[in-house]
Formats: C-alpha cells, structure tokens, sequence
C-alpha cells in the first residue's frame, strides 16, 4: 500500500494569499482514503481491501484519524489567513455550528456539535473534521456524508484507535449516518451559497472580536 502526498483539490487553501481567507466545497472525483498526519496505518486501515480495490491513500496535513471520501460525499475545507488566532477548540465550534446552521436553512435540521470535533444527527456521526494550523494559516476540512454508503467506510477502516465518548465503542455500521439515509437530500448549490455568508460572518468576527 503506497501512501501519497496529499494533492486533492482544496490544496491551493494550504497557501495564503492576499485575502483574509477562503473556502471551497468540493465533491471527490473517486473514492479514496485520507489519513491524518499523525495516523498510525496499521491500526486504522484495512490495507488488503485498499490494495484488493486499487484505492489511493493520501496523507493530509490535518489531525484525526483516517477517513473515506466518495463521490457521493461534500468536502467543506476552510482557510483563515494571517489574523491573531484562537483556540482549536473554538474554531471546531464556530465552523460545525456554520455547517449546521447552512444545513438547517436547507431543511436539514437535528445537527449539532459532538465529541471534539464531529458534527452528528442524533447519536450518528454525519460529519467528521480536522484542523491544521500555522503562525500565518487555520486550514479546517470537513467530511459531510451526504449520501456515501456506510459499507465502503466500514470495508477500508479498521475500528478506529481513538474515539469520542459518544461513540461508545460502536462500528463503523451503528456509529455512521448519511443524510440521504436519515431521509434528507440537500442542494449543493444552496448549502454553498447559504454557508457563503456563514464564512463571511466567522471571519468579520474573528477580526473585530479577536484581532
């Protein structure tokens, strides 16, 4: 099992620019293993079904344990650039809560904030996130499982070594939803344009507040 650089398409977030940050939602091309930069391989992947179905395996730069994308799954990644910085934790809740609340003028309402940093319908698990940062960028990314099938997550991970309490010890099958399971069919385009005004909200007050 060969594990690559991590090159997908919210790579350009990882340099600053001249703005005061930016965000991309972005749908994955092929199915695909992402692994955090501190993830020990052994414990959390199964690497005969990864090399059995050809699957990339990409190192990201963020934290947290190994995840599956899919096509049928949104990327939400955020970059904040060059401001005064604040807590990890803080930043989980300001974005998870962005998430929810542009999920929620959808019509997708239940979500909210567990664990560290997940985002759950009830005691489900809809979305994992990580966070990366420097003295000059905050990088945070979601996995929002719009509609993947559960089964492929469970066919690549290993029961993770690490897990909230909420969890309880569950697999990948009890623990993780979809919103296309609980019944759910967001709009991309609408959670992008709603999220939009989310992201300009946090970053005005990051600015005013903290900086």
């Amino acid at each position: 099992m060969q594990i690559l650089d991590y090159n997908l398409s919210d790579s350009d977030l990882l340099t600053p620019d001249d703005s005061a940050g930016r965000f991309l939602l972005w749908v994955p091309q092929e199915t695909c293993v992402v692994i955090g930069n501190g993830s020990k391989s052994d414990l959390e992947l199964n690497a005969t079904e990864i090399d059995v179905h050809n699957v990339p395996v990409y190192k990201r730069r963020t934290g947290g344990c190994a995840v599956v994308l899919s096509p049928e799954m949104w990327c939400l990644s955020c970059a904040l650039y060059g401001r005064k910085q604040i807590q990890s934790k803080d930043y989980f809740v300001l974005f998870n809560k962005a998430v929810c609340d542009a999920f929620a003028r959808g019509g997708v309402r239940g979500l909210s904030h567990r664990g560290i940093s997940d985002i759950a319908l009830g005691e489900k698990k809809i979305a994992g996130t990580a966070l990366y940062r420097n003295r000059d960028l905050v990088f945070y990314h979601a996995v929002l499982n719009v509609a993947g099938d559960v089964d492929v997550i469970s066919r690549y991970l290993l029961q993770p070594p690490r897990e909230p309490d909420y969890r309880a010890g569950r697999t990948h099958r009890e623990f993780v939803t979809s919103l296309g399971e609980a019944g759910f069919a967001p709009a991309g385009e609408s959670f992008e344009r709603v999220f939009k005004k989310e992201f300009e909200r946090i970053v005005e007050l990051l600015t005013v507040v903290y900086c």
